[in-house]
């Protein structure tokens, strides 16, 4: 085992430098952790170290022995066993040592004379600290215990709330008891969920989460306890619930980074988190609150989740199932997106505002957008199943997913793994530098109307060589890429918009609207106009 920790605090040069051969005499038994020549500087060190041993002189420049022992004393927590050297045989200091609850007091010269007396002091010493230390342990361990059994009262009470109606005026009495009134004053509900990916132990190991639980309950009572009354439960799955009734609303601004701060800091894990106001109090809000902490997906469209309002938006609690018709659209426009992710960084991510964006209008079921994307990703995998290493991809794909709990970690999973699936498919594919520059042009630019001559000047390919590489890098010909990506920017202008045909035409490039129409009937055998009906009529919009 390691050594006690020593402390040395003394003036004298030659004092402190022969005590420090006695305490190192015995390094089998004390491990001397610093030296001090006043007590100020004693007192950092303490700090520093915390040893269990302090060996000080009471008469120095600046600060005194006594003084810093006052000092660590007033800082609270537990005293270290401290032995007092002096040159005084002076009632008036053995006193003050005692009152300091000193446990030893020596006279320089006794020790001078007899070199082993301030060893000896230390050893007898250590048994108070072994005994001192036990008793702590075990207090400790007593009061995690009883604040364990706290968190489960506490846990089984708001869950018996959730499950019974009538148990809701116990639990709304429990808050008033600490200061949370019912109603008629304001109020405030805080949810935080750990993010399942930096999770440092299984959700599913029971006696693995009571332990974050205690610790993730602890942080939370720290920083509300500040705010004012406040009551936190921890449920499953890493989510915490709390409900608080500040003193003042101007350190809600903070609360949030704090929270999120805190659990990184201390926890070491990440963690999404939301505050709801009840204005009113919560005894006419229970319903809202019930539904608010038991849903499954609340953060799911809310990267960065904030304060919120006093109401609660349906489509964070409640969504509403995909239509067939978009999840074919889709599936097809995030698949090309990812197939072409290698030529044109921006296409993923333009892909994914636009699928948020409406997905979050309409409030779409969070298990069917991750059945999508690994739709997607199960597709593009098909001709590198029997590849090595394909199952163990596939199964961690599929793990991810579950533990995605917003729609931006689905996405960015989705793409992180795709990557990987690449690696897999060593796709052989020569890749153009020039080529991939006049693809990304045409993808952030469709409105120019682009000619194959001009874009092969521009770079000075000849027009046969241009038209080579550009095949043997995106797949297609110059004309059948640029109609492809023209058509199915129409697509989605036509499903998510209300402007006239011939101005989405005029948009994305077609200088010829009854062109336009001929390629789109061609494509989708349907005109423009009867797409956009279809897709009305489908519940696209």
């Amino acid at each position: 085992m390691s050594g006690y920790k020593v402390l040395l605090v003394e003036d004298e040069i030659p004092a402190r430098t022969v005590f420090r051969g006695m305490i190192e005499e015995r390094g089998d038994l004390f491990e001397l952790v610093g030296e001090a020549e006043d007590g100020a500087d004693g007192l950092e060190l303490y700090h520093r170290h915390k040893p269990q041993l302090v060996v000080t002189d009471i008469t120095m420049p600046g600060m005194s022995g006594l003084e810093m022992l006052r000092a660590i004393e007033s800082g609270g927590g537990t005293m270290p066993q401290v032995v007092i050297l002096t040159c005084h045989q002076d009632f008036q200091f053995a006193q003050q040592a005692i009152q300091l609850r000193a446990a030893a007091y020596l006279i320089k010269d006794d020790c001078l004379n007899d070199p082993e007396l301030l060893a000896r002091t230390l050893e007898e010493l250590t048994e108070q600290v072994v005994g001192r230390d036990e008793t702590r342990e075990k207090q400790l361990e007593l009061e995690q215990k009883v604040r364990s059994n706290e968190i489960v009262i506490e846990q089984n009470l708001f869950l018996e709330m959730l499950r019974n109606p009538a148990a809701g005026d116990e639990w709304l009495q429990s808050l008033e008891r600490i200061g949370i009134p019912a109603r008629g004053s304001q109020s405030f509900a805080l949810m935080l969920e750990l993010d399942r990916s930096s999770l440092r132990f299984s959700i599913e190991q029971p006696q693995e989460l009571k332990l974050w639980q205690f610790a993730g309950v602890n942080v939370l009572n720290e920083l509300l306890g500040a705010l004012g009354p406040h009551k936190v439960i921890a449920l499953d799955k890493g989510r915490f619930v709390a409900i608080f009734a500040p003193t003042s609303e101007s350190s809600l601004e903070t609360l949030l980074d704090q929270v999120v701060d805190s659990f990184s800091k201390y926890l070491k894990m990440d963690s999404l988190s939301i505050i709801r106001r009840f204005p009113s109090g919560l005894r006419d809000r229970m319903g809202e609150l019930k539904a608010w902490v038991s849903a499954a997906y609340p953060f799911f469209y809310d990267s960065l989740p904030a304060l919120g309002s006093g109401s609660l938006a349906p489509e964070r609690i409640a969504y509403v199932h995909i239509p067939e018709q978009y999840i074919r659209f889709w599936g097809k426009v995030l698949k090309g997106a990812l197939l072409e992710s290698h030529l044109v960084s921006s296409a993923v991510e333009h892909e994914r505002s636009s699928f948020r964006k409406q997905a979050m209008e309409h409030g779409w079921e969070p298990e069917q957008i991750k059945s999508l994307y690994l739709r997607i990703f199960l597709d593009l995998s098909q001709f590198t199943n029997e590849a090595e290493g394909m199952a163990d991809l596939e199964a961690a794909f599929r793990k991810r997913l579950e533990q995605c709990q917003t729609f931006d970690a689905v996405h960015d999973s989705t793409v992180a793994f795709f990557r990987k699936l690449k690696l897999l498919q060593g796709d052989n594919r020569k890749l153009d530098a020039w080529i991939a520059k006049i693809v990304q042009r045409l993808h952030e630019n469709l409105h120019e109307p682009f000619k194959l001559e001009e874009l092969a000047a521009s770079i000075n390919y000849s027009v046969p060589y241009f038209s080579s590489m550009f095949k043997k890098t995106t797949g297609d010909s110059f004309v059948q890429y640029l109609n492809k990506l023209r058509l199915e920017k129409a697509k989605l202008l036509l499903l998510t918009t209300d402007r006239k045909t011939f101005e989405i035409a005029e948009e994305i490039g077609f200088e010829n609207y009854r062109s336009f129409n001929r390629l789109f009937k061609r494509d989708t055998g349907l005109t423009p106009s009867d797409y956009r009906k279809q897709g009305v009529e489908g519940g696209w919009r």
